[in-house]
Parts: C-alpha cells; structure tokens; sequence
C-alpha cells in the first residue's frame, strides 16, 4: 500500500477519491478532471483542467482545489496530489 494511504484499506481511498471528484466537479463543472502521473507518497493524484487561461482565474481555481484537497487529506488521512492548469 502506498505511503500516501497511511494504512487506509482500498475502499477509503476510492471514498475519499470520489469525495474529492464531486467536490471537484460541483466546485467547476467546467473544468475536466484527468489522472495525473503518480509522485510516491500521494494517494490520489489530479490534474484540474480550467478553462479560464487568467492567471488570476487559475489562482483562485487553485486557492478552492486547495481547500477542497485539504479537507479531504484532514478527513481520510491521506496525502493528494492536485494540480490546476490550463484546459487544452
């Protein structure tokens, strides 16, 4: 298991995934939400695609992913990983 998961059994870290791609979702539903590379430690790693390409408007997208993921770590115990770029 990954040190990410602080010993979570595989079913909490599918909850907290999901609990963090709805929150995701309900917070930019323009926004697309793809798997991004592992980094060894993380337990659930997020690319936040944003439509917006103002670094203000990333910014503040990133300041609420941040909240969001930081809750979620708090709650489950578990380290993640998300990023906000630029959607393509």
């Amino acid at each position: 298991m990954s040190s990410g998961t602080r010993g979570l059994a595989p079913d909490e870290v599918a909850r907290a995934t999901a609990e963090l791609i709805f929150a995701l979702q309900e917070a930019f539903p323009q926004a697309r939400l793809v798997p991004c590379e592992a980094i060894e430690g993380e337990a659930i790693h997020l690319e936040v695609r944003h439509t917006s390409t103002s670094r203000a408007d990333l910014a503040a997208v990133q300041d609420k992913v941040l909240d969001l993921k930081h809750a979620i770590e708090d709650r489950y115990g578990l380290y993640i990983l998300v990023r906000v770029v630029p959607k393509e």
